[in-house]
């Protein structure tokens, strides 16, 4: 690994493990249950790990224009793929999962902005901004993607202490082979448009749609359905060349 992943690993793992280590000695000590005010905030300071790290990475001036430019950036098909691929995560779940009906349909909406911000859009800023560019300059584009969905998954392990948390005592492996073949297809979309706003959309839409939809192991099959289409998309594009 070259010093600037080391360097942006040190700080994500730094500011995330020691707000959700905080967390959990809190809740040991009586002193939090989450997710009272102070376990949500000091725990959404943890997600934001990934996202405070990029933009302390940003090339240049740390200003406005310069990280607006870093997350919204974009090629000339991103809305192409942006139209496609969300049509195809939507007609997954729909298919495949069962509407969860203690969500109202008016509480879509603003799940959808949560889960683009702090519900782990903004964690994009990190795994495919920084984190995936970077390893691709020492590794191929799929080593890169399987190494920063292993990190990524990594990262999430103390939620899965957390009681109360979407994570709490949920499967580990089945949870780590979600997270590394969902990496495959967020890093397929951030080589074809080179926006970080878009793997952030995706993040988020695919995490509400975890939230809406009823779906047992049904998530898992969409992940690795979608990270079979890039992997054909990437190879066929591969041949071609």
């Amino acid at each position: 690994m070259n010093l600037k992943v080391k360097k942006y690993l040190f700080i994500t793992f730094g500011i995330s493990w020691i707000s959700w280590l905080t967390v959990i000695i809190l809740m040991q000590f009586g002193l939090a249950k989450y997710p009272d005010i102070l376990s949500g905030l000091i725990g959404i300071i943890g997600t934001l790990g990934p996202s405070i790290a990029a933009i302390m990475m940003v090339e240049g001036r740390k200003n406005l224009r310069n990280i607006f430019h870093f997350i919204f950036n974009k090629k000339e098909k991103t809305y192409f793929y942006l139209i496609i691929f969300s049509i195809i995560l939507i007609l997954s779940f729909a298919f495949i999962g069962t509407y969860n009906k203690e969500i109202p349909y008016y509480f879509i909406i603003p799940l959808f902005i949560y889960a683009l911000t702090f519900g782990g859009g903004f964690e994009e800023l990190g795994w495919r901004g920084i984190l995936q560019p970077n390893l691709e300059k020492q590794h191929s584009f799929i080593i890169s993607a399987l190494i920063t969905g292993i990190i990524w998954g990594l990262w999430h392990a103390p939620l899965q202490i957390i009681q109360g948390y979407a994570l709490f005592d949920l499967s580990f492996f089945p949870f780590m082979l979600g997270i590394i073949t969902f990496s495959i297809f967020l890093a397929y979309i951030y080589q074809k448009t080179n926006s970080i706003f878009c793997c952030a959309f995706f993040h988020g839409l695919y995490n509400t749609l975890t939230t809406i939809f009823i779906t047992n192991i049904g998530s898992l099959i969409i992940e690795l359905l979608l990270a079979v289409i890039c992997l054909a998309l990437y190879y066929k594009e591969k041949i071609r060349k």
